[in-house]
């Protein structure tokens, strides 16, 4: 079953629209899923993975609403690759992915590669790059 860019779509307004990222992971990814991130590590299954999103103490977001902007999809039977534009709004001073403070804005740009088992991720790759400070989407 191929992921349409449809779903995708779907997929990325929900991301960028849970403040709890638990229902979200359980509709699309696979319970044992991989996540590899280039500047925070791997995660494994549900419970790393959704502490590292949601924005609460402790998590790998705290202070920080990530907004993913899709730029281009590629499917081909099991796989997807993307390419998206990634806004972070900070919601207070916070250390994510550098010092920032409460209303700053900045941006990355990223490569996701996706392997889907049984319809859900099983394991996504992230390239990132960010943005210039002087530099917004593309």
């Amino acid at each position: 079953m191929i992921f349409t860019q449809d779903r995708f779509e779907t997929y990325e307004d929900e991301f960028n629209n849970a403040p709890d990222k638990s229902a979200f992971f359980d509709k699309y990814y696979n319970p044992d899923a991989i996540f590899i991130h280039p500047y925070k590590g791997t995660f494994k299954g549900k419970e790393q993975l959704v502490g590292f999103w949601n924005s609460g103490k402790n998590s790998g977001h705290d202070g920080i609403h990530e907004i993913l902007h899709l730029k281009n999809f590629l499917a081909v039977e099991d796989r997807i690759a993307v390419e998206l534009n990634i806004e972070w709004r900070c919601l207070k001073d916070t250390d994510y992915l550098g010092p920032r403070k409460a209303g700053d804005v900045f941006w990355g740009h990223c490569a996701a590669f996706y392997k889907l088992r049984d319809g859900k991720f099983a394991e996504v790759f992230i390239y990132l790059n960010l943005a210039k400070s002087d530099e917004t989407a593309l």
